[in-house]
């Protein structure tokens, strides 16, 4: 999996509200998902990002999502 545009995603772009870069690598996509998924709004979520979420699911996560509530 390629470099991630965050800006076309808005969860994952406000879950990024502290990097600041416009692309990045997958396992940090990943990793942000799972760690902050407590401040996602999941009804808000488009079906692209949906799709992101399932593909880095299974290419970063080995199938396994285990998000973190806080």
């Amino acid at each position: 999996m390629s470099l991630i545009n965050r800006h076309l995603y808005p969860e994952l772009n406000r879950l990024l509200w502290d990097i600041h870069s416009e692309w990045i690598e997958p396992e940090l996509a990943f990793r942000v998902y799972e760690d902050r998924w407590g401040f996602v709004t999941e009804s808000l979520l488009e079906p692209a990002e949906q799709i992101l979420i399932q593909e880095l699911t299974t290419t970063v996560g080995n199938g396994i999502f285990l998000p973190h509530f806080q």
